[in-house]
């Protein structure tokens, strides 16, 4: 097991940005000599959002196989945190560095050398300015360079403190990037952001109580393993259905959030054992499509889906007449959508067949888990009586650079005449919303 077949992924794509003459090897150990420090009071440690906020920075920083050292008092762990074992928080974080990508560790020196720094909420520090500052509310997250004050981890629900880490998590690989030969552009594209801020603007949502919600997963990937490390953390009762064929290799270590060094065997079996007792997880070792899927139909009415391929959500969305939220990625940007049965398909959406690249397809971890939080966050807001309107069907992140003003584009989703579908948004067209010449 080597540390560059683990990276394989994010080697692909950090040569999106770097010259040829940079070696495979060179940029394994560009990732592997660079040290991240996160600092946290107990006062910002005393609630589950700020412990989420640390553990998901954590691992999304661990998984590009980046050196972490934790500058944090010891606390007892607070609510659900897969994947994480044990009930102390700096042990089990140390734990777990120590079980991801081969020559990545999480320490608790607090002294050694480090390229960046984070600091938690209104821990106090005397820091010079440079380090990032990395606060949040129940919903929205935010990061700052060299703010030296700061709101305190005050909320126990978490979406807002996976907001703070995934912000965090780009600065981090966009300054280990940067330290290597850049291609035309890229500097742009990789320069800090100062400050970096996510609303998903979930205020007023009220889960439903005393029953569960069926839902069906699709893939248990990068994407939809994101999703249910979101919803893993959550008081809501799921009864999940995940589909997926797949074992688990080293080379997935990268992006899923739910997946260990430790860990063997169906990739749908570990997202089963890291479910909280509040879920009732069936794993379902098949790729899901009609023509050998049959006996598991009807689908649940809620289907969540995190495929690369086209025609596979062309499939799911046959099946069921539902509610789908499709999570996606390219490269450096998350596409994430949400299809009633009177709503535009994800045929509408993406209407043409995508040829699949020879080889694996490259991926980061915070870029997968953009996709399948926003992904979690739709579900959510729909059981929750907050659905997002027509003309936020479709969510697209680029994740580089979210202090920009286009970073997150809102977009409709318009029926198509050639929906490959056929769905019944393709066939009401109102003259607006024709697209069948584009």
């Amino acid at each position: 097991m080597t540390a560059k077949k683990a990276l394989d992924r994010t080697i692909r794509l950090i040569r999106d940005a770097v010259t040829d003459d940079i070696s495979d090897d060179a940029i394994v150990k560009r990732l592997q000599s660079f040290r991240v420090r996160f600092i946290a009071d107990e006062a910002n440690l005393r609630t589950h959002a700020g412990q989420t906020a640390l553990v998901t920075l954590v691992s999304l920083v661990v998984r590009m196989g980046i050196q972490v050292d934790l500058d944090i008092p010891e606390v007892e762990i607070i609510g659900p945190q897969p994947p994480l074992r044990g009930k102390h928080l700096r042990a089990a974080l140390v734990d777990f560095g120590a079980d991801g990508v081969p020559g990545t560790a999480v320490t608790r020196d607090g002294h050694l050398a480090c390229g960046l720094v984070f600091v938690l909420g209104d821990t106090p520090t005397e820091l010079d300015p440079n380090f990032w500052r990395v606060t949040g509310s129940a919903w929205a997250g935010h990061i700052a360079r060299g703010i030296f004050t700061g709101e305190r981890w005050g909320t126990d629900w978490p979406i807002g403190g996976m907001v703070a880490a995934v912000l965090a998590a780009s600065e981090v690989f966009k300054t280990v990037v940067r330290t290597m030969p850049l291609r035309p552009v890229w500097d742009e594209y990789l320069a800090p952001c100062d400050f970096a801020t996510w609303d998903f603007e979930g205020d007023g949502l009220i889960l439903p109580e005393n029953k569960s919600v069926k839902i069906d997963v699709i893939s248990a990937g990068a994407i939809t393993q994101a999703t249910l490390y979101a919803l893993f953390r959550l008081p809501i009762k799921l009864a999940i259905r995940i589909f997926d064929d797949d074992d688990a290799e080293l080379s997935n270590i990268n992006r899923q959030m739910l997946f260990r060094r430790s860990d063997s065997g169906a990739k749908v079996d570990i997202a089963t054992l890291s479910a909280p007792t509040l879920f009732v997880c069936t794993p379902i070792l098949e790729r899901f499509s009609m023509a050998t899927s049959a006996q598991h139909l009807p689908l649940a009415p809620h289907v969540l889906v995190g495929v690369d391929d086209i025609p596979s959500r062309w499939e799911v969305q046959r099946a069921t007449q539902g509610w789908v939220g499709i999570g996606a990625t390219t490269h450096f940007e998350a596409s994430i959508s949400s299809h009633e049965a009177q709503q535009p398909c994800a045929g509408c959406l993406h209407p043409i067949d995508d040829p699949q690249p020879a080889g694996p397809i490259p991926t980061v971890s915070f870029v997968s888990f953009w996709a399948g939080l926003a992904l979690a966050v739709r579900f959510l807001r729909h059981v929750g009586g907050l659905p997002h309107d027509d003309r936020q069907q479709h969510l697209w992140v680029s994740s580089l650079r979210m202090d920009m003003a286009n970073a997150a584009l809102w977009r409709p989703v318009a029926g198509r005449k050639d929906c490959p579908t056929g769905c019944l948004g393709s066939r009401i067209l109102s003259p607006a919303v024709t697209t069948h010449d584009l």
